[in-house]
């Protein structure tokens, strides 16, 4: 699926970003002023053809030449050679692969960075982070990614495995993780956590407002922050705990990168001020005493296809035509 966005000037260098999710995969082709001329949308590819096809039919699409293809994909991604060095879960078969050889566009250079830093730069080069040498950005989804930037310099790592926020340890007892830790961010807050938490109430013949749908599912995460807003006690229990969740691990950034903003992105963020308003003056109150001011806790601006966006600035980046 494709769909017509903005127009370009002809002049403008264009790149192709693309995102790939656990449930969905997005491109688009991108101008150099962060704006999307014309965006896709399918199912995540269930194989590594599967990717190299849709890739190349976005490519075919273009009515201009290309810079070059950015590809975010989650997981530990060595930037230099754009081999996926760890990749659980759905996108598995991705483990171990160089992304520009899957693509294999021939004379078009492919290059590649995790997700979570892709949305962040492109909130650095177009939107809540421009100007700003000190940002650290939460994608709030399925899982929960992470990305930082300190004193101007996009963090990676030794590894490349720097800023996987979701993963800090909030429970020592807590669940399993596909990382294999114990009691991350991401089993405590995350679509998944916060959907399960309320199939355990649902299990428990605790009174809900909220019933399984007609695949025997539980309620998506946009359904309970609603039904939260309209009083169900469950959904209200479940939003409460997990919220005090990410409360406790913003106050642990702040201390830990001092910040001059925390953005917030991915499809939980949509909640808006639900989201934060909650735990805005916790989490002022719990820090105001090391870093001595309020950190703004803002949402990112290019909402839905930032990562893409970031993929297509890598390009750009890449090539020298901007600058962070």
């Amino acid at each position: 699926m494709s769909e017509k966005l903005t127009s370009a000037d002809s002049r403008d260098p264009l790149a192709i970003g693309v995102d790939i999710g656990g449930t969905a995969i997005k491109a688009a082709i991108v101008g150099i002023r962060g704006n999307l001329l014309e965006s896709f949308l399918e199912p995540s590819p269930p194989t590594a053809s599967a990717l190299h096809a849709f890739v190349h039919s976005v490519l075919k699409s273009a009515k201009a030449p290309v810079r070059g293809i950015g590809i975010g994909c989650k997981g530990i991604i060595d930037a230099g050679s754009s081999r996926v060095k760890s990749l659980p879960g759905d996108l598995h078969f991705l483990e171990g692969q160089l992304l520009s050889e899957v693509i294999a566009a021939g004379d078009v250079p492919v290059c590649a960075e995790n997700d979570a830093r892709t949305a962040l730069i492109a909130e650095v080069l177009w939107g809540a982070a421009r100007g700003r040498r000190n940002v650290v950005m939460l994608t709030l989804g399925t899982g929960v990614g992470g990305a930082a930037l300190v004193d101007g310099v996009i963090l990676r790592g030794a590894g490349g495995a720097a800023g996987h926020l979701g993963h800090v340890t909030l429970d020592p007892r807590g669940g399993l993780c596909i990382c294999g830790n114990y009691g991350c961010l991401e089993t405590h807050f995350s679509s998944r956590a916060i959907e399960s938490d309320y199939w355990a109430h649902m299990h428990r013949a605790a009174h809900v407002k909220l019933s399984k749908g007609s695949t025997g599912q539980p309620p998506d995460t946009e359904a309970i922050f609603r039904a939260a807003a309209e009083g169900d006690e469950s959904a209200c229990c479940v939003i409460d705990r997990a919220l005090e969740y990410l409360g406790a691990a913003l106050v642990s950034f702040l201390h830990t990168f001092d910040p001059e903003i925390v953005i917030l992105g991915g499809n939980i963020a949509a909640a808006g001020p639900q989201l934060i308003a909650p735990i805005q003056d916790k989490i002022a109150r719990r820090t105001k005493i090391l870093l001595g001011r309020e950190v703004p806790i803002v949402f990112q601006k290019i909402v839905g296809y930032g990562g893409v966006a970031g993929a297509a600035g890598l390009v750009f980046l890449e090539q020298g035509l901007l600058a962070i």
